[in-house]
């Protein structure tokens, strides 16, 4: 057997404790064992590395290791055992451990065995050997305790092939399973975890069962008990080999056996039992005996209910699943008849019996009742008539029972007692619900009628009560009720079209009530109310889905009413009103032609007559071309957008096609806003997609900047969002066609001077490139649009209140769909996957990383500081007030997850994640990948770069302070492969950058928006990309940084709602969300 010492003497000193690192990961999977002469066993399997998966083997005899082999890079350029093999080597000590050579190598022999007796004849020998690869049979006995009223169920399990045999111990069994060892059921049967293959149908189902319930089990205990580990102890459901069954594993185990039939052991008797869908026979019957009565069950003579609905019965040899009504009453019968099977009544409590208890006795079993009682009692059906008619705002009711000729008003009269000579046995059940349903709306007693005066419980009960009371009794309705007392929601339909003035006129056309109703129904249901008290005193049902759409058009439009039977509102609402309509067909639409014009123009720009100018012709790509007539679309309208495509997909020349075909003598300059870095990249590509443009960037001094502009001819103008803001006095002055923002995140906060600078200008149509129009809250998609089209989701307070809070804090999905419909039309948005197939691959992992020691106890001693003065803060300040020292306390436990020296000085304890990035590096310099390292720290970039140094590696470094020239130096040269390693700080570099070159991006530390994460990302991943592209995300195991990527994790999915899939989202954190922080 392998020692650790022969291990260890194969290796270097620094793959041996990366190696135990990555055995102790599960890093090592898929091993093989083949035995050969002289007690030399060969080994085969791969391990998991952090680039790849390579193959290892190695061949073992005795505790010698004779040689071993590895695919990765390491290995053909050091001496001694690599990592990986390492961990391969650890991994096979283990398993010699825990079973001999022989059983591991029992699936390799078995096979050699099978193909000699075969060729050489031995049919018997073969056929065994192919036995022991069948699959398994499984069998289940159910064992039934019955106590009384209580009653317990549990599953015992056999399985095998032509013998079965005893599931011993169930948790002994799963955790073998799970840990793929073998499993020995006697001398003659030994399972490896692949022999865990059994027949179909109920064997499989069972097997399948048994698994996925102790999974549950096993999981919930996990989580429920910290301290509870062993796999013994799973929980009291499995103890050895019984099962104990829930209700839902009873249901679900029947279910599978259905079909089959199987043994139940109850008491000391086994039998075999069968399923049946339908009710059991009951029958009781009722004798006279001095007057009174005897109640005797009849049949069945033994039953057990196995749960208790009264759903699963036991009779003899047959489960009945039962009929839910049916099973109540058998429920009562089986408690009634618990001690006897027979119950005395005196005369006395006989009424009652028939009256009472009999009724519900029949719905279960077969009655047979003692002739000599129809003497003596008269059992008639109740007759029940309620006049109701109109009271102040509410109504009255007037109630009148009747048995046979026996008439009485039950608020006023008493009830008659006999019918003749014999006692009447009233229906009680059938009076008191009638009496209960206008005791839950509230009505009262005035003379001899109930009433409720008041609009809102008298429109409850015709709306619940109403239907409930006509099943037990005739309703009669007075001559005031002249209508239906609740109406639906008449058809409602509106004519649409767009005016000489190009907005859209909307017309009402519905005969029952007039326009300025229809508003105030309509305001009714946007108050959450059920109904609508109509002129005439009748209802309005509020619940028609029709309403719905209505209300949110209405209010979305911002129509009011007293404007006549139509009303105009501005041209871009008809997107979203058509959207309305195609979503709900109960919004009935007649579409004008200049309507539909409009709508197919926007919905289908590719079948618009935009033409691509013929300089570009055969450029740009089909999306591309898509893209363009977008725009064009639009612009004719008068409409703006946001051309939000994946980064790296053209979005520039794009714009630039869209401005050439718009290009006219004597027409206003279009102007295009640029983050700094970016100006002169329009200017170059302007210059080589359409040098038909006359192109000139205002930049200079404030002088030269003003000289610029005000002699300036150009068709397009570039500026930047800080030249802007300094000069807006004077760009406001001038009229241009089209405003384009690129990179238009930069005026996400609507209360920057960037943000009210941009919409002080005027432009005939505006647009916005981005491919993150959400960062970090709605408010910042509200802020683009309110640039776009001014006014068109309403403004800042109602759009918070609307849909900012609903969605964000409630997940309100009504309203995240009523936003989505607002803005689908006006954002294009098409990701890489989807429209450059010749993209290669990019795959995105996650890489923990373990703290070293002394960096754990600094983590622990500041986190349980900054817990204290979190707590502190909150209680000094308030949340809202504490924003900086809680970005303060933050930052801090972020940077000791990085490394502690980020600012302890004199700190020497290392670093486990900069331990594993240079274990990345030196893997990733071997495989001759190149990589961009983004970090938000930029004194953590520096200590990268002195380990590289340390290293030997190559590396150019770029931040926020380095000069645009100097960029686009070091960017050419990265592109070039003149050197491997690209440090870069994540938002200096983060957007504008073409490094296609890189073939692997890793970020170092997770940033609190995953959408920043993504735009770095694809400073590689994107056009002119020809290598698959692999993305790490490094995260430091036991801190802040884990719960930073759940957060990620968990606010992702909300902009997929508003943009389309891909799109990445972090709201801003609730005080709740950063608490969890700190717990």
């Amino acid at each position: 057997m392998l020692t650790d010492i022969e291990i260890r003497s194969a290796a270097n000193d620094a793959a041996y404790p990366r190696g135990l690192r990555y055995y102790r990961n599960g890093a090592v999977k898929d091993i093989t064992a083949v035995s050969e002469r002289g007690g030399k066993i060969t080994y085969t399997g791969h391990v998991h590395g952090n680039l790849d998966t390579y193959e290892v083997s190695a061949v073992i005899r005795g505790s010698e290791i004779e040689e071993w082999d590895c695919t990765c890079p390491a290995a053909a350029q050091y001496s001694g055992a690599c990592k990986h093999v390492v961990a391969f080597l650890k991994r096979i000590q283990e398993i010699e451990r825990l079973k001999s050579v022989g059983r591991s190598t029992i699936s390799s022999r078995r096979e050699t065995g099978l193909r000699l007796f075969s060729l050489f004849g031995e049919k018997n020998t073969a056929a065994a050997i192919r036995k022991e690869d069948a699959p398994l049979r499984m069998e289940a006995k159910l064992f039934v305790s019955h106590e009384y009223s209580n009653v317990t169920n549990w599953l015992e399990f056999k399985l095998g092939r032509d013998r079965l045999y005893v599931m011993r111990n169930i948790p002994d069994l799963m955790h073998t399973v799970d840990s793929g060892l073998p499993v020995e059921f006697g001398k003659q049967l030994t399972l490896e975890p692949e022999d865990f293959r059994f027949e179909q149908g109920v064997s499989e189902k069972l097997w399948d069962f048994l698994r996925r319930a102790y999974r549950d089990v096993a999981s919930t205990e996990v989580y429920s008990s910290y301290f509870r580990s062993s796999y013994n102890n799973v929980s009291t459901m499995f103890e050895q080999k019984r099962f104990k069954l829930t209700p839902s594993h009873l249901r679900e185990f029947l279910e599978i056996m259905k079909d089959t039939p199987f043994v139940l052991a109850a008491g000391d008797r086994e039998r075999t039992v069968y399923i049946k869908d339908e009710n059991p026979e009951v029958r009781i019957r009722v004798e006279d005996v001095d007057g009174g009565g005897r109640i005797s069950l009849l049949e069945p003579e033994n039953m057990i209910l196995l749960d208790t609905t009264g759903e699963l019965v036991f009779i003899e040899d047959t489960i009945y699943r039962t009929e839910k009504d049916f099973a109540e009453k058998l429920r009562a019968i089986d408690r009634a008849f618990t001690q006897s099977r027979s119950l005395r009544l005196g005369e006395e409590h006989m009424g009652g019996f028939f009256a009472e208890v009999l009724p519900k006795l029949e719905k279960a079993a077969h009655v047979e009742v003692a002739s000599s009682f129809t003497e003596r009692y008269e059992m008639m059906p109740l007759a029940a008539e309620v006049h109701l008619d109109y009271f102040m705002d509410g109504a009255a009711a007037e109630l009148i029972f009747s048995y046979g000729e026996e008439t009485f008003n039950p608020v006023m009269q008493e009830p008659p007692v006999k019918i003749g000579d014999r006692s009447l046995i009233r229906d009680t059940e059938t009076e008191r619900r009638i009496r209960a349903i206008f005791d839950a709306f509230s009505f009262e007693q005035v003379g001899d009628r109930l009433v409720q005066p008041e609009e809102e419980p008298f429109y409850e009960f015709l709306e619940d009560g109403l239907p409930e009371l006509s099943k037990l009794a005739d309703v009669y309705y007075a001559e005031t009720f002249r209508r239906k007392p609740i109406s639906k929601m008449p058809p409602v339909t509106l004519g649409v079209s767009v005016n000489d003035e190009n907005l859209l006129e909307v017309t009402f056309q519905n005969r029952d009530f007039d326009f300025d109703e229809l508003i105030d129904i309509l305001k009714s249901y946007r108050l959450r109310r059920r109904y609508h008290r109509l002129k005439d005193g009748g209802f309005i049902s509020l619940g028609d889905q029709q309403l719905a759409s209505l209300a949110e058009f209405v209010e979305g439009a911002g129509i009011k009413g007293g404007e006549g039977e139509k009303a105009e509102i501005p041209l871009a609402q008809a997107m979203y009103l058509d959207t309305l309509a195609r979503e709900d067909s109960t919004l009935r639409l007649e579409r004008g032609r200049s309507f539909k014009a409009l709508v197919r123009d926007i919905r289908e720009p590719s079948e618009t007559d935009a033409v691509v100018p013929e300089s570009l012709s055969g450029v740009l790509r089909s999306y591309q071309v898509t893209g363009f007539s977008w725009l064009t679309a639009l612009a004719a309208h008068g409409l703006g957008g946001i051309l939000a495509d994946d980064m790296g997909l053209g979005k520039t020349l794009e714009v630039l096609t869209f401005l050439l075909s718009q290009k006219e003598e004597g027409a206003a300059p279009s102007l295009v806003v640029t983050p700094t870095s970016l100006m002169y990249n329009w200017l170059d590509e302007a210059a080589r997609f359409a040098p038909e443009l006359m192109v000139t960037v205002i930049d200079g001094t404030k002088r030269e900047r003003g000289e610029k502009l005000a002699s300036t001819d150009a068709d397009v103008i570039i500026t930047t969002y800080n030249m802007l803001r300094r000069d807006i006095d004077m760009y406001e002055k001038k009229n241009f066609r089209y405003c384009f923002l690129d990179e238009a995140q930069h005026i996400k906060n609507p209360s920057t001077q960037s943000a009210k600078a941009v919409k002080r200008i005027r432009a005939g149509v505006s647009f916005a490139l981005t491919g993150t129009p959400i960062e970090n809250t709605l408010t910042e998609l509200w802020s683009i649009f309110d640039f776009l089209m001014p006014g068109y989701l309403g403004n800042h307070k109602r759009f918070h209140s609307h849909y900012e809070v609903p969605i964000v804090r409630a997940q309100d999905r009504e309203a995240s769909e009523d936003l989505r419909r607002h803005i689908a039309p006006f954002v294009l948005r098409r990701l890489k996957k989807d429209v450059l197939t010749e993209l290669p691959d990019k795959v995105e992992s996650r890489m923990t990383a373990e703290m070293t020691s002394n960096q754990e106890r600094v983590y622990a001693a500041y986190f349980a500081q900054a817990q204290k003065d979190f707590r502190k803060e909150l209680k000094a300040h308030g949340f809202d007030a504490s924003h900086i020292k809680i970005l303060a306390l933050l930052t801090r436990l972020r940077q000791i997850a990085c490394d502690p020296s980020l600012f302890l000085e004199n700190y020497d304890g290392g670093s486990g994640k900069l331990d594993l990035l240079e274990e990345i590096l030196s893997d990733a310099a071997a495989a001759g990948h190149r990589v961009l390292i983004f970090s938000q720290f930029t004194t953590m970039l520096q200590r990268i770069g002195r380990r590289l140094e340390a290293a030997g590696l190559d590396y150019s470094y770029l931040d926020g302070a380095t000069p645009p020239l100097t960029r686009l130096t070091l960017v050419k040269e990265f592109n070039a492969g003149s050197v491997p390693v690209f440090l870069i700080s994540l938002k200096a570099g983060g957007t504008g950058l073409n490094l296609t070159g890189a073939d692997m991006v890793i970020h170092f530390d997770p940033w609190w928006n995953p959408a920043v994460e993504d735009q770095a990302t694809d400073r590689a991943y994107r056009i002119g990309q020809e290598k698959n592209v692999q993305v790490l995300k490094l995260v430091t195991k036991g801190t802040i940084e884990e719960k930073i990527f759940a957060l990620q994790e968990k606010k992702k999915a909300l902009i997929d709602q508003m943009i389309r899939p891909g799109e990445s989202f972090l709201s801003k954190l609730s005080e709740e969300e950063i608490a969890e922080l700190f717990r």
